[in-house]
């Protein structure tokens, strides 16, 4: 009888212990926040105004960053937009660069690793020669945010061209 008390009680107790281990979830976190070639900016009181400058040693960069289905699904939401931004911001930081111009990218299952493949494709550049906005670069931005096509125009730099 004793015995079987014994077994019985041995017996619940591995399976709590199976059972409390079988419900560890493991989740990693991570997020990024990159620049793609659009600053987004607050109201400001006077503007701030800077050059990008394309890294000329760099040449036009190409780099594959592998991502878990984890990351990609469950911490990342599937939205490209965050896949995106990581890639980027993946390829700033090997470049050690503060924007990647003109950046295209392609996001595919990896059949090796049974996640994600984020290709980055662009022009790793630096920002330079910051400084408060001047009269000239008043009349450049007043006529961008006055003709707004797609909203995103609202958040997105102004290019002025030399003509």
């Amino acid at each position: 009888m004793k015995t079987k008390k014994l077994f019985l009680i041995i017996a619940l107790v591995v399976g709590c212990a199976v059972g409390a281990h079988a419900q560890k979830t493991v989740f990693k976190f991570r997020d990024a926040q990159a620049r793609a070639g659009d600053a987004v900016t607050e109201v400001c009181v006077k503007p701030t105004v800077v050059e990008v400058k394309i890294l000329e040693d760099k040449e036009r960069i190409k780099d594959e960053w592998t991502l878990s289905k984890e990351e990609v699904e469950i911490a990342m939401k599937g939205e490209l937009d965050n896949i995106r931004a990581w890639g980027t911001y993946l390829s700033t930081i090997k470049y050690n660069c503060d924007v990647i111009m003109g950046a295209t990218f392609k996001v595919e299952d990896n059949e090796k690793t049974g996640g994600y493949t984020v290709t980055v494709v662009g022009y790793p550049g630096i920002f330079a020669n910051w400084h408060p906005a001047t009269q000239d670069d008043y009349e450049w931005i007043r006529l961008q945010k006055l003709s707004p096509t797609d909203g995103r125009s609202q958040i997105a730099p102004v290019v002025k061209n030399k003509n």
